[in-house]
């Protein structure tokens, strides 16, 4: 390609003009030949000005901040995932095929440490000076010749049944402790007769109170009970049955009522027996060790139920993917 003084511009051939067109031209060297070379083509490399290098390393410093708020959160709202998740697991356990579920995943994911942070929701953490063990308490009344039991109805029962406790109706502040250092997912059962059975009422009120934190009772049975003020049942107790004789009616005040029965079911049972020998009949007692089978089963089986979902969900946090499993 050549350039003229006039400014016209000759091409070799046509491979010659599509090659250069438009290319700029740079006027030979004097003494130079009349071909002009070309102009190398521009680089790509761009120089970012100061004010550009500047902005760049404050937004990176911004994405790294914003990632480090976001694994914070993601963290934190896993634990709050998680612990409302163990509510919802417990009926997941029941759900046709979730124990092949887990024997399956139990063999997939392998043990290494899991996300601390997350997996400490799981371990179970003992108050100071509780009791572990559902408690079921027996309470006794007065001892007096031909007027109250000998005791061998309700301490015989104690002796019996495994974890259960004895006292008498002047325990009431020991039973309270009692039931204050035992675990709040645990069963309370108490049974009580005589002036047992109005010391019974009167701790289930005690413990219905706001500085006791509203504690439930599970079962609260009543066996002839002495006193004034122990025939209203209050809304912590789920489930009153009140045996009452029939032959010494001046020793009970009657059938017991619920303070509300959409919380409390109350049972009265009119016995043959008197105030001393209700609570050694053998319907009595297989009434109330009924009841009690009843709940400490449904209390083991919860609690199996929820270890395994614990165990299980152990094993998911594991995971280096624990994040990415739980989506």
């Amino acid at each position: 390609m050549m350039k003229t003084g006039n400014g016209v511009r000759h091409y070799k051939s046509h491979s010659d003009y599509l090659q250069n067109r438009g290319k700029k031209l740079i006027s030979p060297a004097k003494g130079g030949s009349g071909d002009l070379p070309v102009e190398k083509a521009p680089t790509d490399k761009v120089e970012l000005s100061q004010t550009s290098k500047d902005q760049s390393k404050d937004l990176g410093s911004k994405v790294k901040e914003n990632l480090k708020q976001n694994e914070r959160e993601l963290k934190s709202a896993s634990k709050h995932l998680l612990k409302d998740a163990v509510g919802v697991a417990k009926n997941a356990v029941n759900m046709p095929g979730i124990g092949t579920a887990i024997d399956l995943v139990s063999s997939v994911i392998p043990e290494s440490e899991a996300i601390e942070e997350v997996k400490e929701v799981f371990v179970d953490k003992e108050e100071a000076g509780q009791i572990e063990g559902a408690k079921v308490i027996f309470v006794s009344g007065l001892h007096l010749a031909g007027i109250s039991s000998n005791d061998e109805g309700l301490e015989g029962m104690a002796k019996d049944l495994e974890g259960a406790s004895h006292f008498s109706w002047k325990d009431e502040e020991v039973v309270i402790d009692q039931i204050k250092r035992t675990p709040k997912d645990e069963p309370i059962i108490l049974i009580g007769h005589s002036l047992g059975g109005d010391a019974i009422v009167n701790i289930a009120n005690n413990l219905n109170t706001f500085a006791n934190g509203f504690r439930k009772i599970d079962l609260l049975v009543t066996l002839d009970s002495v006193g004034f003020d122990n025939d209203i049942i209050p809304k912590n107790v789920k489930k009153n049955i009140n045996f009452i004789g029939d032959k010494d009616a001046f020793f009970n005040d009657g059938p017991n009522i619920a303070r509300d029965n959409s919380k409390t079911e109350v049972i009265n049972n009119l016995r043959k027996e008197g105030h001393t020998q209700i609570d050694d009949s053998r319907e009595v007692r297989e009434t109330i060790w009924g009841e009690i089978s009843r709940i400490r089963e449904s209390y083991e089986q919860e609690k199996e139920q929820t270890n395994l979902m614990k165990s299980f969900l152990s094993k998911i946090l594991a995971h280096p993917n624990a994040l990415e499993i739980l989506k």
